[in-house]
């Protein structure tokens, strides 16, 4: 095939001689607004049954309707559900058949035929499929990223002269992508393979990254602009960012630009940032697939009705937002944190030609993606939108981190045959096997239900070991086992080592050194951060701060559990009570290396202050949603950098944990489904410790991993060297 425009490319399949062999009714009622005069037609297309079979189709015009309130769109389908339960009749003969591919190494490419010539011959998406080998199509197609929508919901296509029934989200994107008069080569997956044989699906899954990387470029289709609103959008999200470039640019870091204020050159109109968060909260960016599908291409275009924005563009935005609280506060809550959760995965895959590399603050974050673990990108997805729980590990595949330790191979093959149990129980023994994933795995399990600590025990189809992560729940917490974490909880070397058995348990060495004797409830990270907005009823209505009456209860509960002893809490340097109290919440300040207790005890003075300031302010409104001089009060506090606000962005890690007091006399943060009894033990190797349930047959459920002051940089490895505890083998069902 010869790739590129082809001009009246549409000639050599004119219905006429290729539909005679048709005998179906459809009505299709399709609405098309032309490029060039914008005058919109609605053509009714019908295939009639009836002796001898038609030869053409034939066109009826409809008339418009005359309420100026219904805006035009490049494809709007009047009657959807009468036409997919027409398409649905459509008999097997009718239906485009096909063909095996020569082999792993060829796919196929979709020529959407040019929109003025399928006019002529009767409207609708008309094309032609070819098979191509990868290594001859770089740069010769693009590909299309979009959402699928409602599988049930389906419009007939005319591929080859043949009928592909499409989702109604993928006719629009097709329609709209065409080009006027030339053929277009384009890659779609809905079209491009087969989706009824899973073999070949597996067989492409494996090299959809390939077909990514090697498209001139990416266009994805968010859907119509029916509101009228993308280009205002799109100008200011780059007119921003032309500014905040600018001064980027000037002063070399984020943070060292001068305070963004209203008198800034950007426009802070409320309506107009509206419109970004309209965009944000777009299905397409929560789409499990469009994560490798953006990461891999060369260009990406975000393609709203009849506008088109560089994603690079709005992720650089993201980062601002992220990075400078007075510019979010300004411009208020535009959701663009899952733009930069997929932003923050798409650096690890690394591209050498990238759209991430075309805007200087997006390109400088891609190098905190050196330090990603597998098990990091493939918990980004757990929040993400997939039809199949075996997706949220294939749809990874593409990532240069999905390969065995010092091999070209996968760490698992797609094979939609496989239930979610084998692909995940696969995936965790790969892991298991490679130095750079293993010493973190166990931190990665996020157990969304109590049973699951039982694991294969509870005798359940759907039971899965509880040391296995599950990819398919959405995550609770923040793992406390992060790679670039100063943790060494199992020693300075990463060589942890664990056998899996028959019956798909764990065998590992550990040390069993503290139990639980306490758990305050689960905390909401919400309760404790300084806005009241966001804080529950009961936090709202009490006449102190959570965080006061949490040390309440933990001081209430250290005195009647551990009376009679008080070990020093901070490894080497024993601190006052409040101290531990304060460094247990946020986990010691995992991120820092070099850790300084005067300025911990700064900003969490400063910390307290704040928040019980807010409290007081806050109760003279008659305990209602914070008004007029508190969340005046907020907004100036927030215009700076403060040692309140360094405080209060490290306690993310207290969200769906619990406080937790140790027989010892410890402070930590465990799992929210931890319970009283539970063992906290240290496996050499791994970075942090794990909270076990003992259980009657000597075996052991995990709950999840935890932070527990004065272990965590390697004090019981120490002690086990001087003979005080033992290492032993455990087994985790």
């Amino acid at each position: 095939m010869m790739f590129g425009r082809v001009g009246n490319a549409f000639q050599a399949s004119h219905p006429c001689s290729l539909m005679n062999d048709i005998c179906l009714q459809i009505t299709q009622f399709v609405t098309y607004q032309q490029q060039r005069d914008r005058n919109n037609l609605l053509y009714s297309i019908n295939l009639i049954n009836s002796s001898p079979p038609p030869t053409c189709y034939s066109l009826k015009p409809i008339a418009m309707p005359t309420d100026s309130s219904q805006p035009a769109s490049w494809l709007q389908f009047r009657d959807q559900a009468a036409l997919s339960k027409a398409a649905a009749r459509t008999p097997p003969g009718n239906l485009y058949q096909y063909q095996p591919l020569p082999s792993d190494g060829h796919f196929r490419i979709l020529e959407l035929l040019p929109g003025e010539a399928t006019e002529n011959a009767g409207g609708g998406v008309r094309c032609r499929l070819h098979t191509e080998r990868f290594a001859d199509a770089e740069d010769k197609y693009a590909a299309i990223s979009y959402v699928w929508g409602d599988p049930n919901d389906r419009v007939p296509i005319i591929c080859d002269g043949r009928i592909i029934e499409v989702t109604i989200n993928l006719a629009d994107a097709l329609t709209h992508i065409r080009d006027r008069t030339e053929s277009r080569f384009v890659w779609a997956d809905a079209i491009c393979i087969n989706q009824e044989d899973d073999t070949e699906k597996g067989h492409q899954v494996k090299r959809m990254g390939k077909v990514y990387e090697n498209a001139e470029e990416v266009l994805v289709w968010l859907g119509s602009d029916s509101e009228g609103i993308a280009e205002d959008c799109f100008n200011l999200i780059r007119d921003t960012n032309e500014y905040l470039d600018h001064q980027l640019e000037i002063y070399g870091r984020p943070w060292d630009m001068p305070t963004i204020t209203k008198a800034s050159p950007i426009s802070f109109d409320k309506s107009r940032w509206n419109k970004v968060r309209t965009l944000t909260k777009m299905p397409w960016f929560t789409r499990l697939w469009v994560v490798q599908e953006a990461a891999l291409a060369k260009q990406c275009v975000l393609l709203w009705g009849n506008n088109h924005l560089s994603l690079a563009e709005l992720c650089e935005l993201s980062n601002f937002v992220n990075y400078r609280a007075d510019f979010s506060n300004l411009v208020g809550q535009i959701g663009t944190g899952q733009v930069g959760n997929n932003f923050n995965t798409q650096g690890s895959y690394q591209s050498a030609k990238s759209w991430m590399r075309t805007k200087p603050f997006i390109n400088a974050e891609l190098g905190n993606s050196n330090t990603m673990l597998f098990l990091d990108v493939l918990r980004s997805g757990r929040g993400m939108n997939s039809t199949f729980g075996v997706d949220r590990v294939f749809a990874f595949l593409g990532n240069p981190l999905a390969r065995k330790h010092g091999e070209e191979e996968l760490v698992v093959e797609p094979d939609y045959s496989k239930s979610i149990q084998e692909v995940y129980f696969e995936v965790a023994c790969s892991l298991l096997a490679h130095p750079r994933e293993a010493p973190f795995l166990l931190a990665y399990v996020d157990h969304h239900h109590n049973e699951c600590v039982e694991g294969t025990t509870l005798g359940s189809d759907g039971a899965f070991p509880s040391w296995v992560p599950r990819w398919d729940k959405d995550w609770w917490q923040y793992s406390m086992g992060l790679p670039h974490y100063w943790y060494r909880a199992g020693g300075p070397e990463r060589n942890f080592k664990a056998a899996v058995q028959t019956d798909k348990s764990l065998l590992l060495p550990a040390i069993i050194f503290d139990h639980l004797v306490w758990t305050s409830n689960a905390i909401h990270e919400n309760n404790i951060i300084l806005n009241p907005d966001r804080w529950d009823e009961d936090t709202r209505t009490a006449d102190k701060p959570f965080i006061d009456l949490l040390f309440f209860q933990v001081q209430h509960a250290f005195n009647k559990h551990c009376h009679d002893r008080y070990s020093g809490v901070v490894s080497a340097n024993p601190t006052s009570f409040e101290d531990a109290f304060g460094l247990t919440l946020v986990g010691h300040y995992p991120a820092e290396v070099q850790f300084n207790l005067v300025e911990h005890q700064r900003n969490f003075k400063a910390y307290l202050q704040a928040v019980r300031q807010l409290v007081a302010k806050h109760s003279t409104s008659t305990r209602k949603r914070m008004r007029g001089t508190a969340r005046k009060w907020l907004t100036s506090f927030r215009s700076g950098r403060s040692d309140a606000f360094i405080y209060e962005g490290e306690l993310c890690y207290t969200d769906n944990r619990r406080f937790a007091i140790t027989e010892s006399g410890r402070f930590g943060l465990v799992d929210r489904l931890a319970e009283l009894n539970d063992v906290c033990c240290i496996c050499p190797g791994m970075t942090v410790p794990l909270i076990l349930r003992p259980r009657e047959d000597g075996r052991y459920g995990l709950v999840g991993d935890g932070y527990i002051q004065g272990v965590m940089a390697g004090e019981v490895m120490e002690q086990l060297e001087k003979g005080k505890v033992k290492l032993e083998n455990i087994v985790l069902v």
